[in-house]
């Protein structure tokens, strides 16, 4: 996948693995959906981003889990592997907390916004997260484990094994697993999500922040 998801698009099992080719955008309007049992094998600063106003829908089983994970991953574990890929980050449109950029509150405001962390700087216009929307819906997430990653696209800057932006209430988010990631395992910037059955490990710095 070397271009951005600018229409709905659904990625079938009979496709994969797929690759991405650097940070690919979900644009505001589009979803996406990934059927079970779906495999990414990236390299370097490959991330998936889903804007604020599109969708992601990524539902795996048990039996057929979403593994997004490196080209370098060969089943077998590696202990001392990470930083091999990028992540996935999904942009809301809930309250957030955020005074570094001089316009916003301290408070919880509903004009508030920030730049999310990681992605690509040339793209500032589908980095924002943040708003007065906390039933946001960002889609769906479940039985998807994410592995082997946290390279970014700026240097200094690691990328958590799931980035979360102001992602409303609404976005279900369940059975995820986050291993070996060179950042955190799974990191939220306000909004209302919700998350059970998270399982993270060895990671580089927290777990859950």
């Amino acid at each position: 996948i070397n271009s951005n998801i600018a229409t709905s698009t659904t990625l079938k099992l009979a496709n994969s693995p797929y690759a991405l080719g650097g940070d690919i955008y979900v644009l505001p309007g589009a979803t996406l959906t990934i059927e079970a049992g779906v495999q990414f094998r990236s390299t370097a600063n490959s991330t998936l981003a889903v804007t604020r106003g599109a969708q992601i829908i990524a539902n795996g089983t048990q039996e057929a889990p979403i593994v997004f994970t490196s080209s370098a991953d060969t089943g077998v574990y590696r202990q001392l592997a990470n930083n091999e890929w990028g992540n996935l980050t999904i942009m809301g449109s809930g309250y957030i907390s955020e005074d570094e950029i001089p316009s916003n509150s301290a408070a919880p405001s509903a004009t508030n916004y920030a730049d999310m962390e990681g992605l690509t700087p040339a793209n500032p216009a589908n980095n924002d997260y943040g708003g007065g929307n906390d039933n946001d819906d960002s889609g769906s997430l479940s039985y998807c484990a994410f592995r082997y990653g946290g390279i970014a696209s700026i240097p200094g800057k690691e990328l958590n094994g799931l980035s979360l932006g102001g992602v409303g209430r609404n976005t279900d988010i369940h059975h995820i697993e986050i291993l070996n990631n060179i950042d955190d395992g799974i990191e939220i910037w306000g909004g209302t999500v919700n998350l059970k059955y998270i399982s993270i490990w060895n990671i580089g710095d927290d777990s859950l922040d």
